[in-house]
């Protein structure tokens, strides 16, 4: 059909309509008069109770009947049409009726006649054949294909509801003819096809209305019906269900057609949206949008959430949003359910289904996009839309929420506030606990709304955190799932407001449960998710169901990334390992991002605060700030204090938290600067090697220009890590093979340290083959070195020496290892407890690592020593050989010469000399070992007893290699030879006055004793010389100072390398007369001495004069020492100028004896051999 025929046909079918209503007119006055019978039950068959009343009606128009009567003349509404309605339209009954129907006060004011006579009216016009026969003209093709209004039965009201029903498939002027009716139709439930079939029981069910005599024609009345079964739709059978949803769906493309909303919202639409033109749903939209307008009336508001609720169970009625996402729906198969023949076109299901094809990267189309926003927002915005929010959370929102009176999405927030568990400090206080079942719905609106991807859908979030997004994301994108992101990480930030804070961890409680709701996660860590962790990579799940496993993700996720590490680590040494799915790249980096934007608040990890719930409240109720993860830290401070399973992932935590420091908030936030600054230049940090970042710290954080707030942190971070050995990750992956083999019963880490370096000691000093590996014991070094440098790492220690501490080194800083050598300063002074547990700490030290060497001689250490090739028994040993070096550092040899001196007071602390005289002390100085108890000093006992057999040259050859070296150090100065300097302390001080003066007015000298302030300054032996001259004078009684001088002198003779004064004087002529012979067991002293004798004139004057000199004590020397056996006076005449002599009187008296027995005889009686066998 061309355009002419279709106006043609449009003209005639106009002039029929208008014959028709005038004839209908005329008949319906005739009917008017006629009694009427009323029903007061529910018809089983719609229009029944007003059957006699148009038998008539049915009769087809018979020509050259009487002109049809119009509406303005009949005798019920005349007057009032004319009172009420405009003169222009009196010739047109449609337009009559639309002025009737238009405002309810206006029917509401019509008289009980006129309002039956027009329901009667209404009635013939959807029941009355011709109208059907009408219908059957205009809607000839759409009949056609819509079989089931074909065959309905004309004048029984059927066949317009029917395409009424099917509009949708109805175009052209069958769909003008339809939209004419449709406000007649709607107007009354009665009239809408199987409507009262499929409804009639539930209206009397629900309580929805009644057909009685009084209101069976009250349009008011009738419309309110719908009303209420639309309020009440979640309680509805599945066909009134069907039908309420079918109507609102009809009703969709213009708002006129709800009359009940058309009535309570026409001022609004006037005032709100007057530019809005009708049609299409645009109404409904712009009416929507307004909803929370100061303008908007409650009664408006009110009917605009019920149709919301109802576009909740079908989006169909939602006509913008339909009509925009339809082809989208069918394209994702989004409406198909299982045992749902007519598909399931719910929001949640449709909406979550279009996001899961938008997060799963399926094309959506743009149209949709923004209607989906749009949906979204209002989620958001009013609770009262969401019938799950409705039904589940009525309880909570009348008592906590102030009965739902706090708009544009405060509501909302107010039940998310609740959610999150309650304790006594924040500013979510609270006594009412969110039940199970709102919660869950609570989190289907988040899935469903899915604020996160992008925080504009939450006016009560943009509005709160807009100027934080100014200042800190406005690089981010609006719309950006990245600007919520940003927002976290600015979380502790000076930029972030108190409020937007509130907000977002009032999202954050879901998100934190849900991994699907953080749109960056979920796109890079879905397929892992679901190959990994067997969660589902669908966004779209049954919202309602309770499934922790999307909760643990997270969890799930990290915990593989650690496994993955360990493997390569373990490949990386040769192990074998079977090969299982790892996380993606781009899902590690997401991961990484979560964990450290979850570590600022205990609230934002879920398996924290589910377990530490009480602890918490218990001992973090009075952290003035619950933020910037005081609470975690907190926490972490009464770690030993804390309930099992609180304790357990506290301690998980702060596993991840060592090997990822970022997670960390306060310690990276004092320190980035700093790591910047050390770290990324420091030679042992592999650029982005997390692991090595706290290394670094605690290797500089003693540095002048280390930040204090980072010092802090670092250290609080080291306290932390020695409750458990598995808190440091490095010493962990390092040591645990060892710890599980030799000290599976040690938890903390203090004693997993001291249970591997005993290990370590044993082995290095009896050069057995190492029980710990080389990668533990370099790691242990590492653990050693730290626990010397704060004395508060060492917790025994602590306890140990806590009085001490306090009495003598109260304001000495416990770090840099100051309190340490503090109470090795005065190790004489300190308390029985203390002085074993610090020696035990000196023992280990010496062995695995000493902290104060490595810090103060760190430049030495690269300069003469190969650190990484060297046992750390054999530093300090290197440092000594060069201390007396010309480029080494003062600071450094002062302290090396400490550390002779310590070594040389107890052999156990000098692992070089346990090593290479460990078969000489058993032999020599057992006397000395079993007087003395295993855990006292030994004062030096051991390493004299040596040194005497050193003058004896009985010491094995390695053994009296390392004491000629004691012997030349302590020969430099005398505080390296502990029994000397004990026994000449008080000659020292008065006749070696000169050192001591020098000692004295060196600064800082004051808590020093008088014999220690003379170690710094006696480098040369001066002190020694002094009193080896006071010696030769006679000068000094002290016997025991006498006896130790003697030995001294002694030494010397043995070897002039020992001699310092003496080898320097002669150093030219030991090399002119004697260069070609071994060094050691007195041959350069015999020689010289030799060529002294033969040739005194050749040997320098200088050397001349101090060899005479020493002569002369070695002769005073051995005529002062005690013999202790037949060696020694043998030795004595050996050494004697009067040997021959004293060897001539020996052998006359044996001879004399001799002579006298060959010549005298026996002397006693002889006596009978039988006497003697008696």
């Amino acid at each position: 059909m061309d355009v002419r025929e279709r106006r043609v046909m449009m003209l005639r079918f106009t002039v029929f309509i208008f014959f028709l209503i005038q004839v209908n007119g005329q008949n319906q006055r005739l009917n008017v008069n006629k009694p009427t019978t009323v029903q007061t039950a529910i018809p089983t068959k719609p229009g029944a109770e007003f059957k006699h009343q148009f038998q008539n009606a049915g009769a087809k128009p018979v020509p050259g009947k009487p002109a049809a009567m119009r509406l303005v003349e009949s005798k019920e509404c005349g007057n009032e049409i004319i009172k009420l309605c405009n003169p222009k339209i009196y010739k047109n009954n449609f337009a009559i009726l639309d002025c009737l129907q238009n405002d309810i006060k206006t029917m509401e004011e019509l008289s009980q006649e006129c309002q039956h006579y027009i329901w009667n009216y209404k009635l013939n016009l959807t029941r009355d054949d011709r109208f059907d026969y009408a219908a059957q003209e205009v809607c000839k093709t759409e009949l056609s294909q819509i079989k089931e209004c074909s065959h309905l039965e004309k004048g029984k009201g059927l066949v317009i509801p029917c395409l009424v029903d099917n509009i949708e498939n109805v175009t052209g002027s069958c769909r003008t003819y339809l939209e004419k009716m449709e406000r007649i139709v709607f107007s009354d439930y009665r009239l809408i096809y199987h409507f009262m079939e499929q409804c009639g029981d539930e209206i009397n069910k629900q309580k929805c209305g009644r057909i009685a005599p009084l209101d069976q024609n009250d349009v008011s009345t009738q419309g309110k019906t719908l009303e209420c079964l639309a309020e009440k739709i979640a309680g509805l059978g599945d066909q009134c269900r069907k039908q309420v949803l079918r109507v609102a769906e009809l009703q969709a493309d213009d708002y006129h057609l709800d009359r009940q909303l058309y009535y309570a919202c026409r001022e609004d639409r006037e005032n709100l949206c007057a530019e809005v033109p009708a049609g299409g749903g645009k109404i409904y939209e712009c009416l929507f949008k307004h909803k929370f307008d100061k303008l908007m009336s409650t009664k408006c508001k009110e009917m605009l959430s019920i149709r919301q609720r109802l576009i909740a169970e079908d989006v169909k009625v939602e006509k913008t949003f339909y009509s925009s996402c339809h082809v989208d729906i069918k394209e994702h198969g989004c409406n198909k359910r299982d045992k749902v023949p007519d598909g399931d076109f719910r929001r949640a299901n449709i909406l979550l289904c279009l996001e899961n094809a938008l997060k799963t990267e399926q094309e959506i189309s743009k149209d949709c996009q923004i209607q989906m926003a749009e949906v979204r927002q209002e989620l958001m915005e009013d609770y009262s839309i969401s019938p799950e929010i409705m039904t589940n959370c009525h309880k909570e929102i009348s008592t906590s929420c102030e009965n739902g009176l706090q708009k544009g999405g405060k509501t909302i927030h107010c039940l998310m506030n609740l959610a999150r568990p309650a304790r006594d400090q924040g500013s979510h206080k609270t006594n009412i606990k969110l039940s199970a079942i709102c919660e869950r719905a609570l989190e289907a609106l988040m899935e469903e709304a899915d604020p996160v991807s992008d925080y504009r859908m939450d006016r009560v979030l943009q509005m709160a955190c807009e100027p934080v997004v100014q200042l800190g994301c406005k690089h981010v994108q609006p719309g950006d799932a990245r600007v919520i992101s940003c927002l976290m990480d600015h979380l502790d930030s000076e930029i972030m407001t108190d409020d937007c804070e509130e907000r977002l961890m009032e999202i954050q409680y879901f998100v934190v449960r849900d991994f699907r709701l953080d749109q960056q996660l979920f796109s890079k860590c879905r397929r892992n998710a679901k190959d990994i962790c067997g969660v589902s990579g669908n966004w779209l799940q049954d919202r309602f169901k309770e499934d922790k496993k999307k909760e643990y993700v997270i969890a799930c996720l990290y915990r593989n990334l650690k496994q993955q590490k360990e493997m390569k680590g373990r490949k990386a040494a040769g192990d074998q390992f079977n090969a299982q799915k790892g996380v993606s790249k781009q899902c590690k980096t997401e991961i990484m991002r979560v964990m450290k934007q979850r570590a600022h608040r205990v609230e934002l990890n879920p398996q924290i605060e589910q377990a530490c719930l009480k602890d918490l409240g218990m001992h973090c109720s009075d952290t003035d700030d619950p933020g910037v993860n005081q609470e975690i830290q907190c926490l972490q401070d009464h770690y030993d204090n804390l309930e099992a399973e609180c304790q357990d992932v506290i301690g998980n935590f702060t596993e991840d938290e060592d090997e990822m420091p970022e997670l960390d908030i306060i310690l990276m936030k004092a320190c980035t600067p700093m790591i910047n600054k050390f770290c990324d230049t420091d030679e042992d940090l592999e650029g982005d090697d997390t692991d090595e970042i706290m290394e670094c710290l605690i290797k500089n954080k003693n540095r002048p220009n280390m930040n204090e707030k980072c010092k802090a942190g670092i250290e609080h971070h080291q306290l932390i890590s020695m409750k458990n050995f598995k808190f440091d990750h490095k010493f962990k992956e390092a040591c645990k093979r060892s710890v599980a083999k030799y000290c599976k019963n040690k938890k903390n880490k203090n004693e997993v340290i001291s249970c591997l370096s005993e290990h370590v000691r044993n082995d290095t000093l009896l050069e057995d083959r190492h029980r710990i590996d080389k990668v533990c014991r370099k790691q242990l070094r590492v653990e050693v070195l730290e626990r010397g440098e704060d004395i508060r790492l060492d917790h025994k220690l602590v306890e140990a020496c806590h009085n001490d501490m306090e009495t003598m080194c109260k304001d000495v800083e416990k770090g840099n290892a100051k309190m340490m050598e503090c109470l090795k300063r005065h190790q004489k002074d300190l308390s029985n407890t203390c002085h074993k547990l610090l020696f035990k700490r000196e023992q280990e030290e010496a062995v695995i690592g000493d902290y104060k060497v490595h810090s103060v001689c760190k430049r030495m250490i690269k300069l003469f020593c190969d650190e990484d090739d060297m046992e750390e028994d054999e530093i300090l040993p290197c440092l000594r050989k060069n201390k007396d070096k010309e480029n080494f550092d003062r600071k450094c040899r002062e302290l090396v010469i400490k550390r002779e001196i310590a070594e040389n007071k107890d052999y156990r602390l000098n692992p070089e000399l346990q090593k290479k005289c460990r078969m000489d002390i058993p032999k020599f100085c057992s006397k000395v070992l079993n007087t003395q108890k295993n855990d006292d000093e030994l004062q030096g006992k051991v390493v004299t007893c040596l040194r005497k057999r050193f003058i004896d040259k009985k010491l094995s050859r390695d053994c009296n290699e390392v004491i000629r070296n004691v012997i030349k150090d302590s020969a430099h100065n005398y505080m390296e030879d502990p029994v000397l300097a004990s026994s000449c302390e008080k000659e020292i001080i008065k006749y070696c006055g000169d050192e001591h003066e020098m000692a004295m007015k060196e600064k800082n000298s004051a808590s020093r004793n008088k014999v220690e302030m003379v170690e710094s300054q006696d480098s040369s032996g001066k002190v020694v010389e002094c009193l080896k001259q006071n010696f030769l004078k006679h000068i000094i009684t002290n016997e025991v100072c006498k006896q130790e001088i003697q030995r001294v002198i002694q030494e010397s003779q043995i070897d002039i390398n020992v001699d310092p004064l003496l080898h320097m004087s002669c150093q030219r002529d030991l090399q002119k007369f004697c260069g070609d012979l071994e060094v050691g067991e007195g041959r350069r002293m015999a020689c010289l001495l030799a060529e002294l004798e033969d040739h005194p004139n050749q040997i320098s004057p200088e050397c001349k004069k101090l060899l005479e000199k020493r002569k002369q004590l070695w002769e005073l020397a051995a005529q002062g020492k005690p013999v202790e056996g037949f060696h020694d006076v043998y030795q004595q005449i050996a050494a004697s100028p009067s040997k021959n002599y004293l060897l001539f009187v020996i052998c006359s008296i044996i001879g004399v004896f001799f002579l006298v027995g060959i010549t005298c005889g026996r002397v006693s009686k002889r006596a009978a051999k039988q006497s003697k066998m008696k």
